[in-house]
């Protein structure tokens, strides 16, 4: 069976360029929090600083004054979830989401509920220290915050639809046989 090109699965392209934009994302910002700052280049550290300045996000601030214990401690968690289970889908889901494989639903599914999941809560920690940044600021950090809720929420619903009418197809399938 001839797979359709992914421009022309809108969802599938829009899915697949989430996950091309956030590695770098993930790179050069989300996974700084999980290792000491001495062991990080300057140019990874600058970026941190100006991204702080310009977006006043308190989670990554707290990450970058290495306070994210206590309270936080859910936040450093999330990071080791990003490396180790979310990183990895990105490839995995961007290689099948270009040739069209069913078998990657399942995958991207519970990517898709999985930061969906993690990413609520920090929108709403942005919500309630919104008192120590600028309007412009928490509309920049809500901005960056809030698709990477809803695109993933949106895969996993997608995706919840998609394996499930491959089930149905199967189940139907295999009556007539």
């Amino acid at each position: 069976m001839v797979r359709a090109p992914l421009t022309s699965r809108p969802l599938d392209f829009l899915y697949f360029c989430f996950f091309l934009i956030h590695i770098p994302a993930s790179l050069l910002l989300d996974f700084q929090i999980l290792y000491p700052s001495t062991y990080l280049p300057s140019f990874l550290l600058a970026l941190r600083q100006w991204y702080i300045t310009f977006s006043a996000d308190p989670l990554i601030s707290a990450a970058a004054r290495g306070d994210i214990s206590g309270e936080l401690v859910w936040f450093r968690c999330f990071a080791w979830l990003e490396v180790l289970f979310q990183f990895p889908t990105f490839f995995l889901g961007m290689r099948g989401l270009w040739n069209g494989s069913h078998s990657i639903y399942v995958l991207i599914l519970a990517y898709g509920a999985s930061t969906a999941t993690t990413t609520l809560p920090c929108i709403f920690y942005i919500l309630k220290e919104h008192s120590r940044m600028t309007a412009v600021q928490q509309i920049i950090l809500l901005s960056s915050y809030i698709p990477f809720f809803i695109i993933p929420l949106m895969m996993a619903v997608d995706m919840g639809f998609r394996v499930y009418r491959i089930i149905v197809s199967t189940e139907v399938k295999q009556k007539k046989a």
